[in-house]
């Protein structure tokens, strides 16, 4: 006689909540302690302990979830850019924007995150260099891929507007340029906020900048798509 098959086990629940669910749930809240005390006292200011007290984790369910401190901000990291390339692809520009304004729209894309939350660009451009190799490696990554997505955007504003192939602008052009405006972050950071330049005013002077940096002349800001 053959015996019944065998039943699955169900997975355990705690106090009513799937395991999967709860370190889900812990893992946001510690996400959240990191921006929180990295993005304003920074990495190496912030213990384990204080992690844990600001998200209401223990330290045991820390460890569970991420073997270090590093591990976290990694994983910080890539949250916060996953957040800026969203916002790029789901960038639209308007139409009949003039070129200068297409270009304030894909710049202001890439840092209103960073902006309308300094915490994040704090995190982004400064708390993660120099931490460990496995972070720098993915630095040195995301800025390719930035500086990639900074030329494929100014390659769609080419066909767009009806410019003419450039062959004075390359990737190397577009890694200098995310540079420099990591760079710029950093300084407007630095910078008390009643010495700082409007908002419009920083990323309309970033726009001009990346568009003479991809070989455009003034003359052709005002040019509108064909």
């Amino acid at each position: 006689m053959n015996s019944a098959p065998s039943q699955p086990t169900p997975p355990r629940r705690w106090h009513g909540t799937l395991r999967a669910e709860r370190d889900s749930a812990r893992r946001a809240r510690l996400l959240d302690a990191a921006l929180n005390l990295y993005g304003t006292i920074g990495f190496r200011r912030t213990s384990v302990q204080a992690l844990c007290q600001e998200s209401g984790v223990s330290s045991r369910s820390f460890y569970e979830l991420f073997s270090t401190q590093e591990s976290l901000l990694e994983d910080l990291y890539i949250e916060l850019n996953e957040e800026i390339t969203t916002a790029l692809d789901e960038t639209k520009i308007r139409s009949r924007a003039t070129l200068t304004e297409a270009a304030r729209q894909i710049v202001g894309a890439a840092l209103s995150p960073m902006l309308d939350d300094e915490r994040k660009a704090r995190v982004l451009e400064i708390e993660a260099v120099g931490i460990c190799d496995s972070l720098e490696d993915r630095r040195h990554q995301t800025m390719r891929l930035l500086a990639a997505a900074v030329q494929g955007a100014f390659d769609e504003l080419d066909h767009a507007y009806g410019l003419t192939a450039r062959t004075d602008s390359n990737d190397l052009t577009s890694i200098i340029l995310v540079g420099g405006i990591t760079e710029a972050l950093v300084q407007r950071i630095h910078t008390p906020a009643d010495e700082r330049s409007s908002r419009d005013e920083f990323l309309t002077a970033i726009a001009e900048v990346a568009l003479r940096a991809h070989g455009i002349a003034d003359h052709q800001f005002r040019l509108r798509p064909v």
